[in-house]
């Protein structure tokens, strides 16, 4: 619990989302007393939110048109008194001064406000929040005492204020960004001023009429924090470390800890930049999808498991090996909820029971908001109790409705009508709800059924005669191959299960599956299949040596089959091809079930040293405003990165064929592939699998003749011929493609853009190869 009873906050909040339910909790659960001003009183009031003005606490009005509310000694030594000094307290008691215990603030949008062209100065200095910054400074000074939160961390300071647990101390951690959230509003203010006065940039004032192909910012402030120190750097003799900001990657991941071993095993310096790389190509192979998927079917039978979405990366409450999802009980908290996945809830009335026509409200409440928030799949209203299984919808990219939401406007709208009806009044549910999240389509059979049965179990009913069981029209199906599926037009989400081929898919895996293995920041090997398994062995035999002692990338969940099939590599495939030892050294996939972790920490002696890094969903697009920086001496170098991917409505296939449907697929995985290759980089597919890849040679030509050295090494030749090659940017002769089609490749991808160019075509021409520009180049330095 916290270390001394909250009994007043402080609201007062430009940005009000969720800020309704964070202080509807603090009244209900906790008993605190909430001032706030203006615009956050008027927006809690009107949510039926008791609310004490400051004008009541200070005895004085807003002035000056609201730029002073809070600026007063009635606030800020209600904040800043140590409670544990004598003087101050009893310098409260003598001016009548109550203490504030905490302050949730966030500040007026002056970056968003001076981003808009338009913006005059009058409306960019009536956007310099004055008030807001001195009470986060001040609670922040005081936080022993006082709690603040500066950003809509709501769940967490509730789950702070109930005595769950936490991973970090969230009183200096909310310090700390509350220092930073001041520090950062004033950084954009002065950028603001200078950029009127000219600027600071010296570039920019000698060459203000030169063209700057993107809108450059003037400074980099790289708030970088230490996420975990490693061993030593690139080499032994060098020091390192990961410094890790809040724009997603590498150190967003779960590294899962084991049974087996005493100690999980550090990531070093190296695995870091190749665990990066690694998920860098295999993410990118998976938001290519379908462009990938049509021709690299196995034949074996798959449905391609597609539950609703689960995240595993946004859960951080953990105890065990398994990357899996647990209960929550909770007292009316805004839900910790996962977006986009499926929920089976249960809420209790406080006492008696509900006769029929009470039932009927209730249902008509739970089923208001099917099709607008939610997709209700089915709900039974029993005499004292509710289930539904429900699903929250997305009303805009990122802004899922919350659960806690949901359940409140159910629970409200039933209380009100039936209290009506009784001409009664007072609360008619429990505070306390039970959910949970549905993993899979099992869990999702087991609680349809167990509703359904309710009913009959109970002894109310026979099966299939309860009135107050509803299900919707685009509910559960179940079809005559075994095979249930579940299809809810609302959301778009399709969940469905029945043979999955090797079995070693599971829930979250994407309907292509993809394997890489990465040495060095380069792909040695890559494999795309319908079925996990066979992925993976394209991926191995790519090149069975250099597989050995690298970074496993997959976009799938780890089941224990595939788990097994890994642990023995080399037995099953290893050694055939001359192969003398495996090992692994980073792991990096979406999530791993709690079998897998098992089998990989115990099947062989190196899984116990494997890093297994969850890193949840590998489709979401990447940030297209992300920044890359570069040390240079004496400074970075920053770009964009590198988002282009399959931009195909650019491609111009240059020779007399065209390409066939097999070659454009090999062609578009080669391409991807290259793109993540060190230049010069050449790469050359077949069937699904990397079979060659010349990286990070000084001429392109000689990066040709490693590619296609590589393949036959690696026991390729027969898929030499046919094969497809991409070159990450132009040949400048045509000496390097002659090579690859002395080969057998027959089908080519490159940029484009050379002054030798009609060479290159008429080569290819000659010799009935097709031949594809990109217009788009894909250096890697």
């Amino acid at each position: 619990m916290a270390e001394r009873k909250i009994k007043r906050a402080l609201i007062a909040v430009y940005d009000k989302t969720g800020i309704a339910d964070f202080a509807r909790a603090l009244v209900d659960e906790f008993g605190i007393e909430i001032i706030s001003t203006g615009g956050t009183a008027k927006h809690l009031k009107d949510a039926g939110i008791p609310v004490t003005m400051v004008e009541e606490v200070t005895g004085f009005p807003e002035m000056l048109d609201g730029r002073v509310k809070t600026l007063h000694p009635k606030i800020h030594a209600a904040i800043l008194a140590d409670r544990d000094n004598p003087e101050h307290m009893r310098q409260l008691a003598e001016h009548g001064i109550k203490p504030i215990d905490m302050v949730v603030v966030n500040l007026y949008p002056f970056e968003k406000t001076v981003a808009d062209p338009n913006c005059t100065m009058e409306q960019a200095i009536e956007m310099i929040d004055i008030g807001g910054p001195c009470m986060l400074r001040a609670a922040a000074k005081n936080h022993r005492h006082v709690l603040v939160v500066p950003y809509s961390c709501y769940d967490e300071v509730l789950a702070y204020l109930l005595g769950m647990p936490s991973q970090r101390d969230v009183r200096q951690y909310n310090t700390a960004c509350a220092f930073a959230l001041t520090n950062e509003y004033d950084k954009r203010i002065v950028e603001y001023f200078q950029g009127r006065v000219g600027g600071r940039n010296a570039w920019k004032r000698a060459n203000a009429a030169s063209a700057i192909p993107w809108d450059a910012p003037d400074s980099l402030d790289l708030d970088l924090e230490l996420i975990c120190p490693s061993k030593y750097g690139e080499n032994p003799h060098q020091r390192g470390g990961y410094y890790g900001s809040n724009d997603g990657g590498i150190e967003r991941c779960l590294q899962i800890l084991g049974d087996f071993i005493a100690a999980q095993p550090t990531i070093s310096f190296n695995n870091y930049v190749d665990a990066d790389a690694a998920l860098a190509l295999c993410s990118e192979l998976t938001q290519a999808g379908e462009a990938l998927w049509h021709r690299f079917s196995t034949g074996v039978c798959s449905t391609g498991f597609q539950p609703v979405q689960v995240r595993p990366d946004v859960i951080e409450t953990r105890k065990s090996t398994s990357i899996q999802f647990e209960t929550i009980t909770r007292r009316n908290l805004p839900h910790l909820q996962v977006p986009g996945s499926t929920y089976f809830v249960t809420f209790r009335l406080r006492a008696g029971v509900l006769v029929p026509e009470e039932r009927s409200i209730v249902l008509d409440a739970c089923k208001f908001w099917h099709g607008k928030k939610m997709t209700l799949h089915c709900v039974v209203i029993m005499p004292d109790h509710v289930h539904l299984l429900m699903t929250p919808h997305e009303l805009s990219p990122g802004n899922w409705v919350p659960l806690s939401e949901l359940l409140h406007s159910i629970k409200r709208h039933s209380a009100n009508e039936i209290n009506k009806a009784r001409g009664a009044t007072g609360s008619l549910w429990l505070d306390e709800s039970f959910d949970r999240m549905v993993r899979n389509n099992r869990e999702f059979m087991e609680k349809w059924e167990y509703m359904e049965a309710n009913p009959v179990t109970a002894g109310i009913a026979k099966p299939g005669e309860y009135p107050w069981w509803w299900q919707s029209s685009t509910g559960f199906q179940e079809t005559l191959d075994d095979t249930h599926r579940l299809e809810t037009c609302d959301t778009g989400h399709r969940l469905e299960t029945g043979a999955t081929g090797s079995g070693a898919a599971s829930a979250g895996s994407p309907k292509s599956a993809t394997c890489c293995f990465i040495k060095h920041t380069n792909a040695c090997g890559v494999g795309v299949a319908d079925d996990p398994i066979e992925a993976y062995r394209r991926a191995y035999l790519g090149d069975v040596n250099a597989a050995m002692g690298g970074i496993l990338a997959v976009n799938f969940v780890i089941t224990a089959e595939f788990a097994e099939a890994v642990m023995h590599s080399l037995d099953r495939w290893g050694k055939a091809e001359g192969a003398g030892a495996f090992f692994v050294e980073v792991w990096v996939a979406p999530s791993f079930d709690e079998d897998a972790v098992k089998v990989i920490r115990s099947a062989k002696k190196w899984g116990e040293n494997v890093r297994l890094l969850a890193v949840g969903d590998m489709s979401a697009a990447p940030d297209a405003n992300a920044l890359e920086y570069k040390t240079i001496a004496g400074g970075m170098l920053v770009q964009t990165r590198d988002n282009l991917g399959l931009n195909e409505d650019h491609w111009k296939v240059v020779t007399k064929r065209q390409p066939t449907e097999s070659e454009m697929s090999d062609l578009r995985l080669s391409w991807l592939i290259a793109k993540h290759t060190k230049s010069n980089a050449i790469s050359i597919c077949k069937d699904g699998m990397l079979i060659g890849n010349g990286a990070g040679q000084m001429s392109r030509v000689m990066s040709c003749r490693i590619a296609t050295w590589l393949a036959k090494e690696n026991g390729h030749s027969d898929m030499l011929a046919g094969s497809a090659a991409a070159s990450d940017a132009f040949f400048p002769f045509r000496d390097g493609p002659d090579i690859l089609m002395d080969a057998g490749v027959t089908a080519i991808i490159q940029p484009g853009g050379s002054k030798r160019d009609e060479d290159t075509i008429k080569a290819c021409d000659e010799r009935g190869v097709a031949m594809i520009f990109t217009g788009t180049r894909h250096f890697k330095h």
